[in-house]
């Protein structure tokens, strides 16, 4: 309590006041629960600073109770007051006294930039009633959050001391934060002189605006009324008060948006040049009732838009019609807004890219207008100006055909992006429609195939030219460790990938004969597809491979034969959501290459070499879950068949007790199929299938790789690098092994 000391500086909380307790009679008075009680004087300012919390529970409770003395500065929160209990005040600037020994409150304002909260029935945030500003404006100013059961911000009694006139001064609000009460965000109902309230960019404002004089609005402000019965309507002037949208004249333009299904404003609204508003047509909205209504005069500068937020229903062929503005007299005025256009129209637009405003007219005092969809014309003309593909044409049509933004909730995400979406935000969600056809999955399919084709025809060639003497008599087993990192860059229009591939090998060989060298070899591979555009696909790959080499003299064949299944597990990110998917796949591949081994001496080998290559990729058809836009996708089929030639260089040298064999190989492929991903698919709550395309197949790649092996007794180690390359593609591969003879 300060009372009746005086404060030559500011009195600053930074930590806890508490009070708790129900009213109590003290010598006639009431006395109630008060944390911060002010009646002295302070001649800085009165600071509840961010690490202070004032806290009051109790029927009537008081946060900070100034009643009389003086503030020279401010009253400022930057941390926390709460209160709770039935007519409780958060910060409460009244009034010492009675009659002709009244003293209010003298300060220069309120400032909060923290967080007020009243809780309770008929619980207040601020109540002004009973205080003297010494300033001209900003006398109660917050840019933080008020949240009250009953007013967030109530005024009664007040005067402004700066002013010397007869005419009463204007008290100044000024919000840029956020209000929130189930009853009125500003009730001025008390006040018998003016109120002003401006209303700044980033305002949130939930509850009604009753008796102010003068409202405006600047910047982007969320409006949404409470129940309009008891005060007449959500926004109440007083004595034909107007609330003006924007001024082009100080071009500070404004966006106020109408959150309510139905918002009623009595008075008049001014719509500047260079100002819109927002109306938000839901589920809840009548379209017989008007979204706005207005019991004066409803003016709209020439180029003032109103934008219409749609939803589900509006989507369709057929569209809706709304009544979206009533008054008693709806006029557009010229450019400045000083002269009325006979003749002018009101800029009526859609806030999706997907609808369009199909016709409205003013009916008497009232904007009518039905909203439709776009055709599938209209929309690709969009994309294509947008540089969208041509898949997210394709799914976006096929979305659009079926009306499935029609039937969804009106909390859906999906709908809720698409309703907001401009032209440039569409052709990024129509991108996020179409399914993955990067090719990363096929390619961690045929990975397996690759990396173990590698390992296994370097064991053969190792083996070149050994004697068995006996069957199966030089027989080992080796391990590998495998790992590739793999980049798809942008081709066609279709979004790349990073992939990153993980596993290992293992397996056993021995020569058959002097000519004939057989060995079975088991892969598990794990690779995650990091595609592009923000989709990840993580692939489990299980390969059994049989494989051989075959030697005459100096000619040679290496063959191999991989059957692999593929777990998938699938995640698109659409417009907030995720469509999962999980699905299988098999893979079928062949490998054979022969050549002719030309010694250049004891120690040095050179290897013309030519190859063939065959792969077949089959995934299984899916259905996904997780978002409204989750698609039924149809089996697809890869194929790839490639013919090559190169050359193989490789040593063989005593290094101390062991034998080094460094080799390095080049390889260049063509594709015969050339066969690129494609995929048939249907979304879940459609029946229009559509098809998109992967990036046309490059024909041409080039493989080139160095490794060495160290053989000590009978155990073998050996490191591989490689790299694969093709047009808009690169990976690197990367392998250690292990061996062992018996």
């Amino acid at each position: 309590m300060i009372d009746p000391a005086t404060i030559n500086g500011s009195v600053i909380n930074q930590g806890l006041l508490s009070a708790t307790g129900e009213p109590l009679l003290d010598n006639g008075e009431t006395d109630v629960a008060r944390a911060l009680d002010f009646t002295g004087t302070i001649k800085g300012d009165l600071l509840n600073d961010t690490t202070g919390r004032i806290i009051a529970k109790g029927t009537d409770a008081k946060g900070i109770n100034l009643e009389g003395g003086r503030i020279d500065g401010r009253v400022i929160n930057r941390g926390l007051i709460q209160v709770t209990g039935n007519g409780a005040t958060a910060i409460d600037a009244t009034t010492r006294g009675e009659g002709l020994n009244a003293d209010k409150v003298d300060l220069a304002g309120i400032l909060n930039s923290g967080t007020v909260i009243a809780s309770g029935n008929d619980a207040e945030g601020i109540r002004v009633d009973g205080a003297s500003f010494s300033g001209t404006n900003n006398h109660v100013v917050n840019t933080g959050t008020i949240r009250a059961t009953d007013a967030a911000i109530v005024i009664g009694n007040f005067d402004i001391d700066a002013v010397q006139s007869n005419a009463q001064a204007p008290l100044h609000i000024i919000n840029s934060g956020t209000l929130i009460s189930q009853d009125e965000a500003v009730d001025a109902s008390e006040s018998q002189g003016p109120v002003y309230l401006t209303l700044l960019n980033g305002s949130k404002v939930t509850g009604n605006l009753i008796d102010l004089n003068y409202i405006e609005v600047y910047g982007n402000v969320n409006f949404s009324g409470t129940d309009s019965k008891a005060d007449g309507a959500n926004i109440r002037l007083r004595d034909g008060g107007r609330m003006y949208v924007g001024n082009s004249f100080t071009n500070r333009p404004a966006h106020l948006n109408f959150e309510q299904p139905h918002t009623s404003l009595k008075g008049s609204l001014i719509v500047a040049d260079n100002a819109s508003l927002g109306l938000n047509l839901s589920s809840a909205t009548n379209p017989d009732t008007p979204v706005v209504k207005v019991s004066g005069t409803a003016a709209f500068s020439k180029n003032a838009q109103v934008k219409l937020a749609a939803h589900g229903s509006d989507f369709s062929v057929k569209g809706t019609t709304y009544n979206l503005i009533q008054a008693g007299n709806l006029t557009v005025m010229n450019a400045d807004g000083t002269q009325v256009d006979p003749k002018g129209k009101i800029n009526l637009v859609s806030s999706s890219a997907l609808l369009k405003v199909d016709g409205y007219r003013a009916s008497g005092n009232t904007l009518v207008a039905t909203v439709t969809g776009k055709g599938d014309a209209e929309i690709n003309q969009i994309l294509l100006a947008q540089g969208a593909s041509a898949n997210s044409q394709q799914a976006l049509g096929s979305l659009n055909r079926d009306n499935l933004l029609s039937k969804l909730n009106a909390s859906d995400p999906l709908l809720q992006a698409f309703a907001n979406a401009d032209e440039a935000q569409l052709a990024k969600l129509a991108e996020q429609l179409a399914p993955e056809v990067n090719g990363g999955a096929t390619q961690a399919a045929t990975t397996s195939q690759n990396l173990v084709s590698n390992v296994t025809g370097s064991r053969t060639s190792g083996l070149r030219g050994a004697s068995s003497g006996e069957a199966f008599k030089d027989t080992g087993v080796w391990v590998q460790s495998l790992y590739s990192d793999a980049s798809q860059d942008l081709r066609d229009g279709v979004a790349g990938y990073n992939a990153y591939s993980r596993g290992i090998a293992v397996g056993a060989d021995g020569k058959v004969s002097d000519d004939l060298t057989l060995g079975l070899a088991y892969s598990f591979i794990n690779t995650d597809v990091n595609g592009k555009s923000g989709n990840q696909t993580e692939v489990d790959s299980h390969a059994f491979t049989l494989y051989g080499g075959f030697e005459h003299g100096n000619y040679f064949v290496d063959a191999s034969l991989t059957y692999g299944f593929n777990e998938n597990d699938s995640k698109r990110s659409i417009a907030g959501t995720s469509a999962k998917a999980d699905y299988d796949s098999d893979l079928l591949g062949l490998n054979l290459v022969g050549g002719y081994t030309y010694p250049i001496n004891p120690q040095v080998l050179v290897e013309p070499r030519i190859a063939a290559r065959y792969s077949l990729v089959n995934i299984d058809g899916y259905r996904e879950k997780g978002s409204s836009a989750a698609l039924k996708v149809e089996d697809q089929r890869y194929e790839a068949i490639e013919l090559g030639a190169g050359l193989r260089v490789a040593g063989n040298y005593l290094l101390g007790a062991g034998t080094l064999k460094p080799q390095a190989k080049l390889m260049a492929y063509h594709d015969f199929a050339a066969d690129e991903a494609k995929s048939t698919s249907t979304f879940l709550l459609g029946n229009t299938p559509f098809v998109t395309s992967g990036a046309k197949a490059v024909r041409d790649s080039y493989e080139a790789g160095v490794g060495a092996d160290y053989t000590l007794g009978a155990v073998t180690l050996g490191l591989n690098y490689d790299y694969i390359g093709k047009s808009g593609f690169d990976a690197d591969v990367f392998s250690a092994k292990l061996r062992y003879d018996f």
